[in-house]
């Protein structure tokens, strides 16, 4: 397994002196996959839509038109 080296800042210090190795190690452990598995999913979205004639426009009409729908049916 690699190893990181974090460097926290002095405004975490007094939290993160209360913490375990263990916890610490969890902690940014579970932070870095959130972050890379964010990251994992844009960059597949971005792929996936390269050639998407979708246009930021279009998605913003159909996702009003959607919402006004839900409400309607919803009695909203």
């Amino acid at each position: 397994m690699a190893e990181l080296k974090v460097e926290i800042p002095d405004e975490l210090e007094v939290g993160y002196k209360e913490l375990t190795k263990e916890e610490i190690n969890s902690i940014v452990s579970k932070a870095l996959k959130e972050r890379l598995s964010e990251r994992l999913m844009f960059k597949l979205a971005d792929e996936l839509l390269k050639n998407s004639k979708i246009t930021d426009e279009m998605t913003l009409k159909w996702g009003s038109e959607l919402k006004e729908r839900v409400a309607k049916r919803h009695g909203l």
